[in-house]
């Protein structure tokens, strides 16, 4: 049985990007991120956020969170200094309400403006 709109837990998407010399596997990503919720804001903080790492290709990544929590779950992101002893840094792109809406307005834009390197393949023009 569905829930009604109402009755449903509104939730909002944090689009982030890791910015880190070494690679970030998700696991460990998310530890940080519970580790860091954690010890700001304890177990009852913790249930409240409701955070969940949705996505998370090693850059860019999408982190769920209750509505009214948001400015607690971007705090806790803002924590996260390190995993497996590399310095890493993580950087908010933005707030949706929708996955499509972070991932098309935050993610694939970021992808957009990165240049990729060239390639002439010995082609002079």
């Amino acid at each position: 049985m569905k829930t009604l709109p109402v009755l449903r837990e509104k939730k909002r998407y944090i689009a982030f990007e890791v910015i880190s010399s070494q690679s970030v596997n998700r696991q460990e990503l998310w530890m940080e991120i519970v580790n860091s919720v954690n010890s700001l804001f304890g177990d009852k903080g913790m249930s409240e956020i409701n955070a969940g790492l949705l996505s998370f290709d090693g850059k860019y990544g999408l982190l769920r969170c209750q509505r009214d929590r948001t400015t607690d779950a971007r705090a806790a992101l803002a924590c996260v200094n390190r995993v497996r002893n590399d310095r890493v840094s993580i950087a908010v792109l933005g707030i949706s309400g929708t996955v499509r809406g972070a991932t098309e307005k935050f993610i694939q834009q970021n992808l957009v403006k990165e240049p990729e390197p060239e390639k002439n393949n010995g082609l002079h023009f």
